[in-house]
């Protein structure tokens, strides 16, 4: 890595501990940027980006990446009815607060989209802007179902081959263009090494929380949540072969919200890697385009309204 690079903990409000890293300099003139990993992922996840968005030379900006509880080097909750959106985004408020930064633009990945949609019911003027990587108001109960199945069934993995066989049985027909190499980029974000072995990097208590849904009812909608975010611009990534985010809502995020813009990734399943420079490349032109926006103070369209029986609420 060639930006600077720094791990920082916090203690969270009910005492846990939560560790992440920052990446460039804290008065880069770039937007501030929160990275928010899916449900069992680590900041391992955004490393590559991260380091685009730090060391881009004409916008450098200050990056950082939570853990939150119960994955990678944060505590673990002796309480699991704490792994829940709320709390965890009130654990992202407390972030941004310590460092000092009054407003950013969120990246959130699967379950971070869901805290970037919390944190804008609670705190809308804190987000700048917001990229949802494969991830929206809707989700698609098929897609739960096969992350039940393999966060609640999976065997431990032995070696780094295993850890590789592992994700790519876990992910078929998900992502069809990755390269050797990659999959062992993605084994290597996944795991953590512990003495040259993989082991899992998240608190298996976060697996209860996913066993007590019930797929036979339909999944509760955020639209409220998402519109809320109507004062700034949005991208939505979706990966082509995504079995969370449907083309149809993604569609629909675009048409209901004043700014937002999709992009969809080929050959990438749920959710899109930022292993992949193009993915990246798009990120760091909408975050560009969403500093100028904010240079030029380019007002927002008013949203489309809800429809009554679309107000339901996320955990």
């Amino acid at each position: 890595m060639n930006s600077t690079v720094k791990r920082f903990e916090i203690t969270a409000s009910d005492g846990l501990t939560l560790r992440g890293e920052v990446f460039g300099d804290r008065v880069a003139k770039g937007t501030p940027v929160l990275c928010l990993p899916g449900l069992t992922r680590t900041s391992r996840d955004f490393y590559p980006l991260a380091e685009r968005m730090a060391g881009d030379p004409d916008n450098p900006r200050f990056v950082i990446i939570l853990n939150s509880r119960g994955r990678g080097p944060s505590d673990y909750d002796k309480n699991p009815e704490n792994y829940n959106v709320a709390t965890e985004a009130n654990d992202a408020l407390q972030v941004l607060s310590a460092a000092g930064v009054g407003e950013a633009i969120f990246i959130g990945t699967s379950r971070g989209g869901l805290l970037t949609m919390a944190i804008a019911a609670m705190r809308p003027n804190v987000i700048a802007g917001a990229v949802f990587n494969d991830i929206g108001p809707v989700i698609d109960s098929m897609g739960i179902a096969r992350i039940k199945t393999y966060l609640t069934k999976a065997k431990p993995v032995d070696s780094w081959e295993d850890a590789v066989a592992f994700m790519k049985m876990a992910n078929f027909g998900h992502f069809t263009s990755l390269s050797d190499e990659n999959w062992e980029q993605f084994a290597h974000m996944s795991f953590r090494d512990v003495k040259g072995k993989p082991q899992k990097d998240y608190d298996k208590a976060i697996a209860i929380g996913l066993e007590a849904v019930d797929l036979s009812q339909p999944m509760p909608t955020a639209w409220p949540q998402f519109l809320a975010m109507s004062h700034c611009p949005v991208l939505v990534l979706r990966g082509e072969n995504s079995d969370i985010l449907p083309k149809h809502i993604a569609d629909e995020m675009v048409e209901r919200h004043p700014d937002c813009q999709s992009y969809e990734v080929e050959g990438q399943g749920h959710a899109p890697l930022f292993l992949i420079e193009e993915v990246n490349d798009r990120v760091l032109a909408f975050l560009r385009e969403t500093d100028a926006k904010r240079a030029a103070h380019v007002p927002i369209a008013t949203p489309a309204l809800l429809n009554e029986d679309e107000i339901t609420y996320i955990e």
